[in-house]
């Protein structure tokens, strides 16, 4: 990839994070914490080490956020029967309450930009983003 197609990347994804962080922030959250909140809904039950291998965040931010919304009431923790020194979280009543007020609108946003392309635009959208992906991976584990 030349520099400026390089820099490119960078400005288009910089452009959605900065939207991402805006609307956490237009709902008294920050980036991080609405990301995880999302994970958490559209994956309950999980653990915060399945947390953390989605996310690519430190055990520590993660294990933060989740003590966080577990003490606002979000969450509920129940020990797994396998290994009780880990848990499975859920949401609870109140944190269910907060994500069906907050993400549709994120999962409405991401749907109807989609939605914008034709059929073959998204198939080689995906095909693109999917090949991308795995390249990208690729040379950072070189």
């Amino acid at each position: 990839m030349k520099e400026t197609e390089g820099h490119r990347f960078d400005e288009i994804f910089q452009k959605m994070d900065r939207a991402y962080e805006r609307y956490a922030k237009s709902v008294g959250m920050n980036y991080s914490s609405l990301a995880l909140l999302q994970l958490i809904w559209e994956r309950q039950p999980c653990t915060q080490k399945t947390i953390c291998a989605l996310t690519m965040l430190p055990k520590q931010t993660v294990n933060t956020i989740v003590l966080s919304f577990y003490r606002q009431g979000l969450l509920e923790m129940l020990e797994l029967a396998e290994d009780r020194r880990h848990k499975t979280i859920l949401l609870s009543e109140k944190g269910t309450e907060l994500a069906n007020r907050i993400l549709p609108k994120i999962n409405r946003a991401e749907n109807r930009s989609i939605q914008q392309f034709t059929d073959e635009e998204k198939v080689a959208f995906f095909r693109l983003l999917e090949q991308f992906a795995a390249a990208f991976c690729e040379e950072l584990n070189r």
